[in-house]
């Protein structure tokens, strides 16, 4: 009898403990007062005060949302509330701990829930997914948020047929890669590989002069993707010093305010070559007071086909890497920077290279396929660049196509039978896609963006980079 009284008390007592590990913890005030909302230098007021729900404080929905420049509204039938601001749309349903951001679904700490006839929300992710930063002060227990456009460097990557749009988005940039040199079989420095377009063009004056006119700081893209030629150039120290050389020379005479590498293919086995050779650069480039960074291929920790590039050694005598978070597997129809594996490569990266001298390239382009396994490049409108290339919106108007979005990848595509009878299938960034990566960036703390490539971007592509970020100006 003893022994079951015993059984019975202990039954009691583990059912105690998994309601008190189990059910949320809330509180409505630590310390010496309530928790406290500041929104752009004003404390907010609400009906029903904010309270910490297993360390996550929550607010009023409909307060918060207004008082940001949230329309909001609540479906009664489905129980969900959601808010829109420019290009930005979040669902949330009470008790549901994945909110839907743009359509993309986002795990939450805690979800929505109702106390007091209020619908509560979790104040960070509400006021992160609508681009406010927000600090916690622990000793006073006050959440600050900060509304308003977040500083990032945005860079754009100027290559032929690029002007018109450089032009165009001088007020959005904060630099500009010039994709006008590469190396010839010597390893010096050259200008005119036309039959790659890489060179500087007639006029580039202009281009360089606007750059300065409008803040943007301008780079020297050095660009070379055999394996070869790097080779024999990089293992030779000799040829290195003088193409090093070369280089300062190339941004004292033009004035550039430093330079972008863009060495591609590069075999494992010159690794410490290439290591050596931005050693020896950066303490050029510094003592010159110009600015070094590299364009590099994207890793994982699942997949690293560029063992050659030490993240580590590379980002560390660069001032900052742009990640090519592009192009995954060409050969092959689908997403190529789906935003799950983009999320990877950024992962890879900043564990490496601390964040702020980390920028996530963008391709603002799609490709088609066909049955019979050819390729070309889909880009969003026509713009001043239409070499073998064709355009969606073109297409979605003449074949009445309807894109479909997909979920996991974050990207739109669609198929479609041409007049031929040829079957394409496309896949490309979009708006909504973009959105997705520029919110990766913000929510990684990441040094900015870097899009390749002017000649490639739109309007509507600026709108949704101008609801986030602000450029950072440098003159």
């Amino acid at each position: 009898m003893q022994r079951k009284k015993n059984s019975v008390l202990s039954l009691v007592f583990v059912v105690i403990l998994l309601t008190v590990m189990i059910s949320p913890r809330v509180s409505f005030a630590q310390g010496n007062g309530e928790v406290k909302v500041v929104l752009n230098g004003q404390k907010l007021n609400f009906d029903v005060k904010p309270m910490i729900i297993n360390g996550r404080t929550m607010v009023p929905f409909r307060k918060i949302g207004e008082s940001m420049g949230v329309v909001v509204g609540w479906n009664e039938r489905d129980r969900t509330i959601h808010g829109r601001k420019g290009s930005i749309y979040v669902k949330l349903q009470l008790d549901n701990d994945t909110a839907l951001v743009n359509g993309r679904e986002i795990k939450l700490d805690v979800p929505a829930t109702l106390k007091q006839n209020r619908t509560l929300v979790p104040l960070r992710f509400f006021s992160e997914v609508f681009g406010a930063n927000v600090y916690w002060d622990q000793n006073t227990f006050t959440v600050t948020i900060t509304t308003g456009l977040v500083p990032k460097h945005i860079l754009g990557y100027y290559y032929s047929k690029s002007f018109g749009d450089f032009q165009r988005s001088l007020g959005n940039l904060s630099s500009a890669a010039f994709k006008w040199y590469t190396l010839d079989s010597s390893g010096n420095l050259i200008s005119n590989d036309v039959s790659r377009s890489i060179f500087v063009p007639e006029g580039y004056e202009e281009a360089l002069k606007l750059a300065r006119e409008n803040g943007v700081h301008t780079y020297a893209l050095i660009f070379e993707s055999s394996s070869e030629r790097l080779h024999n150039i990089l293992s030779d120290s000799v040829k290195r010093k003088a193409l090093i050389q070369q280089i300062i020379k190339l941004t004292e005479d033009e004035g550039y305010d430093g330079v972008n590498i863009d060495f591609e293919f590069l075999r494992e086995g010159d690794r410490e070559y290439l290591n050596s050779f931005m050693r020896e650069l950066h303490k050029e480039m510094s003592d010159k007071s110009k600015i070094l960074s590299i364009s590099l291929h994207a890793k994982t920790e699942k997949v690293d086909w560029f063992k050659g590039y030490d993240y580590e050694t590379l980002g560390k005598y660069s001032d900052f890497v742009v990640l090519m978070a592009y192009d995954k597997s060409p050969s092959t129809p689908g997403p190529q920077a789906p935003i799950q594996w983009v999320e990877e490569v950024v992962d890879y990266t900043v564990k490496r290279i601390p964040a702020d001298k980390v920028m996530l390239g963008i391709g603002v382009y799609g490709y088609g396929w066909t049955e019979a396994g050819s390729r070309t490049t889909w880009l969003l409108t026509r713009n001043e660049v239409d070499y073998r290339i064709r355009f969606i919106n073109e297409a979605i108007e003449e074949y009445n196509i309807e894109p479909s979005w997909n979920e996991t990848a974050q990207m739109p595509y669609f198929s479609f039978t041409d007049s031929e009878g040829v079957k394409h299938t496309v896949w490309y960034e979009n708006e909504s896609s973009i959105w997705a990566k520029l919110d990766l960036v913000r929510r990684k703390n990441l040094k900015g963006i870097a899009f390749w490539r002017l000649g490639y971007t739109t309007p509507g592509v600026w709108n949704v980079v101008n609801q986030l970020f602000r450029p950072i100006k440098y003159y």
